[in-house]
């Protein structure tokens, strides 16, 4: 990986920083982007990251900042779109529309803009990964007792990511760009603490941070390739082996998101 360029955005905290951390370890030159000025200056003294302060919701800023970095390290050949907000917790009815809006904002308007800026330098360059942060709210059976502590704007926006990401990964197959969902499971960071007080200390519910890295950097390498446009759960799909089965996974159609009908 020596060499090579990573962007990876919300990478102030959480998910993000560990994955810049891991990346600048292999030897990765990563763009860390994120919120938090102070945040990315310390991550960047750690590691050696490049920092660049970006709201990922503001379709102007990412074009700019995308753009600068494009100029100044080149094209990357990997997008982690991290960046995301729980929105916290409550009822639809009684969540500001405003408040429920800015979750789409960031987790599926920023995806998509980041992603809409780096896309031409990985076509030109026939080749580049992009991971997209999912969850498994995007997909999880919601009864009629649902409380509201998983909004349904954040549920929205990663079924959205979801399917934004199979829509790409078909539109950029014949180009060499491969696009995946990720779901790191449950993981203790800022965000899920302020949403989860209640099961903080439940250490069966959480998923070590480390699986997340470990998939992404398989994905990385290529050897997930065939699984292109498909979702992958760190803590639930035994993706190591993922990688020789994928020809049944793709005959079985599974790891998307589907309707399921009853038997005739």
């Amino acid at each position: 990986m020596r060499g090579r360029l990573a962007i990876v955005t919300g990478a102030s905290r959480g998910i993000g920083r560990a994955l810049t951390e891991r990346l600048t370890r292999s030897g990765r030159e990563v763009a860390a982007i994120g919120r938090s000025a102070s945040d990315l200056e310390a991550l960047a003294a750690r590691c050696g990251a490049k920092p660049y302060v970006l709201d990922v919701a503001d379709p102007a800023a990412v074009d700019a900042v995308v753009g600068q970095i494009l100029h100044e390290l080149g094209a990357p050949d990997l997008l982690v779109n991290n960046a995301a907000v729980s929105g916290g917790s409550g009822l639809t009815v009684d969540v500001a529309a405003n408040d429920w809006w800015r979750v789409l904002e960031v987790n599926l308007r920023g995806t998509y803009s980041c992603t809409r800026a780096v896309l031409p330098a990985m076509i030109a360059a026939g080749r580049g990964r992009i991971v997209n942060l999912s969850s498994g709210a995007a997909s999880y059976p919601v009864g009629f007792d649902n409380d509201g502590q998983i909004t349904s704007a954040y549920m929205a926006s990663k079924a959205a990511v979801n399917r934004f990401t199979e829509a790409l990964a078909g539109e950029c197959f014949a180009s060499g760009v491969r696009v995946f969902a990720v779901s790191p499971g449950m993981v203790k960071t800022d965000m899920t603490a302020e949403v989860f007080t209640d099961i903080w200390d439940d250490e069966d519910t959480w998923t070590p941070i480390e699986k997340s890295l470990d998939l992404i950097e398989d994905i990385d390498s290529g050897l997930l390739d065939e699984l292109t446009g498909r979702y992958l759960h760190a803590a639930n799909d035994d993706w190591r082996t993922l990688a020789r089965r994928a020809a049944e996974v793709i005959e079985l159609d599974t790891n998307r998101l589907r309707l399921t009908d009853l038997p005739a």
